[in-house]
């Protein structure tokens, strides 16, 4: 029976703990390991108090990764009609990376931190957290176990957990969009990221340099411009945010980001082909968030494309029986009604 693995943000908080928040939690995560986060990051700390009175439930200790990043990324899209001014940005701008010389936007500088926050919580700090749980039993663990050759995983998450996980599981393991073996991986499991990862290193523009793939997360230290070169160094993620321009038009992609923009594709394409072949669906602590626009309609198309009664079985962990049932709910309108079955909470 063919299998997919879908991971979200839970499965990593039901494994990790609290070191490794939801996107809901994102805020509180910071600003307890970072206490000085508005001082560290002076943009996105202008951008929250701003936003304090546009979205609910917003503050300097409590804020929403999603929705602060998809705020962010409509200002810049809404420019022309919204402005750039930004009340609180910091005069004159810090001296801490090189980035703030370049005269960006107060809006862009803002992105640029957040990326940068992303790495902080999500990246090398959760090393000694995944270490135990490679040498644990969770369920995500015994779950990846279970993969057969040929069956895929895809992980919405930056973090690392489900690679290190899979080898301590002794899956081999080919990566979407970049093996020649993509296209025949019998022996091997299917690895999608469509949100990209922590460990992909872009540089822009690209120029014709490709996005490496390191063994381990980027250091935060790492992220930033790089005045020799004229390029700037990030992790190759995709915000949550509703209209994801690094898979859209890619005539606007060419010259600037052509790697990374076939690298994102191809987690798309692999996993909406595997979603629209796969016997067996097992969900692991995602939602189905309504924010992520482009998931929804990708999501709606590999429905379509199953086999008329071509039965599909899922299972869903979640941390109780009233998220199960929400999620259940998008699952059911997505793929219509199925068999949908509660396994309970992931757990470490």
């Amino acid at each position: 029976m063919s299998n997919v693995i879908l991971l979200g943000a839970g499965a990593t908080r039901g494994t990790l703990g609290e070191d490794a928040p939801i996107a809901a939690k994102f805020g509180q995560c910071l600003n307890r390991k970072v206490p000085d986060w508005d001082t560290t990051y002076p943009y996105l700390a202008a951008v929250v108090r701003f936003l304090e009175s546009r979205i609910p439930d917003t503050s300097k200790e409590s804020w929403a990764l999603d929705k602060v990043w998809g705020a962010i990324d409509n200002r810049v899209k809404l420019r022309c009609i919204l402005g750039l001014n930004l009340p609180g940005a910091p005069f004159p701008p810090p001296q801490t990376k090189r980035i703030y010389d370049r005269h960006m936007d107060s809006w862009g500088l803002a992105g640029f931190e957040l990326r940068c926050a992303v790495t902080r919580i999500y990246g090398a700090r959760l090393n000694s957290a995944i270490q135990e749980a490679v040498k644990g039993s969770g369920t995500l663990k015994r779950e990846l176990a279970r993969l057969q050759t040929g069956d895929c995983v895809i992980s919405f998450n930056y973090d690392l957990l489900a690679e290190e996980l899979l080898k301590a599981v002794r899956k081999r393991v080919v990566r979407s969009g970049r093996s020649p073996e993509t296209e025949n991986i019998k022996g091997a499991v299917l690895l999608c990221k469509p949100h990209g990862c922590l460990s992909w290193r872009q540089q822009v523009p690209e120029n014709g340099r490709v996005v490496r793939i390191l063994d381990r997360p980027m250091a935060e230290e790492d992220v930033d411009f790089y005045p020799a070169e004229k390029i700037t160094i990030q992790p190759g993620i995709v915000g949550p945010v509703p209209f994801k321009s690094e898979i859209i038009v890619p005539e606007l992609q060419k010259g600037n980001v052509d790697d990374f923009f076939k690298l994102i594709v191809s987690q798309w394409r692999d996993a909406i082909q595997r979603i629209s072949q796969a016997e067996k669906l097992t969900v692991l602590g995602y939602g189905f968030p309504p924010e992520d626009l482009h998931a929804h309609y990708l999501f709606a198309e590999a429905a379509a494309k199953r086999e008329n009664g071509k039965g599909l079985q899922v299972e869903v962990f979640e941390k109780d029986e009233e998220a199960f049932e929400r999620v259940r709910e998008e699952i059911n309108k997505l793929f219509k009604p199925v068999s949908c079955k509660y396994r309970g909470p992931v757990k470490p």
